[in-house]
């Protein structure tokens, strides 16, 4: 192989992984925007929400007013992240994690766990809401009730 051919093929990889590279770049911007409008979308629904449940205080000028402040500072969040640039996020988050990586990693470290436990918790309410209650196993204690398959045998449900 020749020092041109070895040059060539050295050149189409590079041209081929700066495509790839530009392509999984575009497709990764277009998902974000979808995800940051989707979050805008939701932020603005729960202010129309707050807003809806203001009306509910009535009597109450001091708790409507609070309800109907959180509302509009949630509607004013949703317009924040439709108007963000996430290139500019990205630099910002860059930099920051770069001056306190300490910081950054700190936090990173307490989302995760803040995540795991609300994952969990997720799973815990899931199995509470499929529980049997024991108007499905009359004469069993409420106690025992949560747990049927462990006590089925004990009160003849078997």
């Amino acid at each position: 192989m020749t020092r041109s051919t070895a040059s060539k093929m050295a050149d189409t990889a590079k041209d081929t992984a700066k495509e790839v590279t530009e392509t999984a770049k575009a497709k990764a911007s277009v998902k974000a925007e979808a995800a940051k409008e989707e979050v805008a979308s939701r932020v603005a629904e729960q202010a129309d929400n707050f807003r809806e449940a203001s009306t509910a205080f009535e009597g109450n000028d001091l708790a409507s007013d609070a309800v109907k402040y959180l509302g509009d500072n949630l509607a004013h969040a949703a317009s924040a992240v439709r108007d963000m640039d996430l290139t500019h996020i990205q630099q910002d988050v860059t930099h920051f994690a770069r001056r306190n990586p300490l910081v950054f990693f700190g936090g990173a470290a307490a989302l995760g766990f803040l995540a795991a436990r609300a994952m969990k918790a997720s799973e815990r309410a899931g199995a509470v809401a499929t529980a049997p209650d024991r108007h499905n196993y009359p004469g069993v204690p409420e106690n025992q009730a949560a747990y049927p398959d462990q006590n089925a045998r004990r009160w003849g449900y078997s």
